[in-house]
């Protein structure tokens, strides 16, 4: 009995922290809620066995899923501000202990990106922004070519005045009286994103479960496009946070209350 109320609580305090974990991220970029799928437990049986005097031995969280709903895309003045409305994640390149550019790769939604001294776009947490640069039409994109999006401050003598992304992810920037294609921004979607790792601040890699990913730019089928001046907001909805922790509250509560009542019939039945 102890064993089968003890999950009922463990499995009610598991859903008021990832319930927890979604309230505190409402306000963060990009995050993504998560869910909790429970199971219940149920003792071996046999053939013969009567249902009627068969019990179960309580319940235990069988997963733990992130949601991939696109959640709402806030204004946010500055150009290097995107958001992707639709599928696919932003591709970044964490830097080495020297500054140069990793072989790994990183991916997010949150693009809320600037450039650094040299005129590279750098994501919050130091990446730099990976895209294609000259990209011709019918070219493959794949990993190989993929590189880091720079923008030059200065180009043929005339210095940037303007700065502007489409939807299609193309950066164009304006150098005196020549506007210039600079790069585009690189999109990848996977055939299972739900078993990416989370790495915290809206980041992922991928897995052995989540497959290799796709490249591709904005607008392609496939892919969403991409919103200049505007960032992706939690898909948290408040209300059904707190519905589902008022649920796990009950929860609890009520597994409590069954482990004092059963404390108190063991009690009674030792003192005789």
């Amino acid at each position: 009995m102890y064993g089968t109320i003890r999950s009922g609580m463990s499995t009610a305090m598991h859903e008021l922290a990832v319930i927890s974990n979604n309230i505190a991220n409402a306000g963060s970029t990009a995050f993504q809620r998560s869910d909790v799928s429970f199971s219940d437990l149920y003792g071996a049986a046999s053939a013969e066995s009567v249902q009627r005097l068969t019990t179960g031995l309580g319940s235990a969280v069988e997963s733990t899923r992130r949601s991939i709903s696109q959640g709402n895309l806030a204004n946010r003045d500055g150009v290097l501000n995107l958001a992707l409305s639709g599928s696919g994640l932003f591709v970044t390149a964490p830097p080495t202990t020297d500054g140069a550019i990793s072989d790994r790769r990183i991916f997010t939604r949150n693009g809320e990106f600037s450039l650094d001294a040299s005129g590279d776009m750098r994501a919050t947490d130091g990446a730099y922004i990976m895209g294609f640069s000259n990209l011709a039409d019918g070219a493959e994109l794949s990993s190989g070519s993929l590189t880091k999006l720079n923008v030059p401050y200065e180009k043929d003598g005339a210095k940037l005045s303007a700065l502007e992304i489409n939807k299609d992810g193309a950066i164009f920037g304006t150098y005196g009286q020549t506007v210039t294609k600079l790069g585009q921004i690189g999109l990848a979607t996977f055939p299972n994103p739900l078993a990416m790792r989370s790495l915290g601040i809206s980041r992922f890699e991928p897995t052995v479960n989540s497959g290799e990913p796709a490249y591709g730019i904005g607008g392609a089928d496939g892919y969403g496009q991409v919103q200049s001046g505007a960032l992706e907001t939690s898909n948290v909805d408040m209300t059904v946070e707190m519905t589902g922790m008022i649920r796990a509250q009950q929860q609890f509560s009520g597994a409590a209350r069954i482990l004092q009542t059963n404390s108190d019939m063991i009690e009674k039945l030792t003192q005789r």
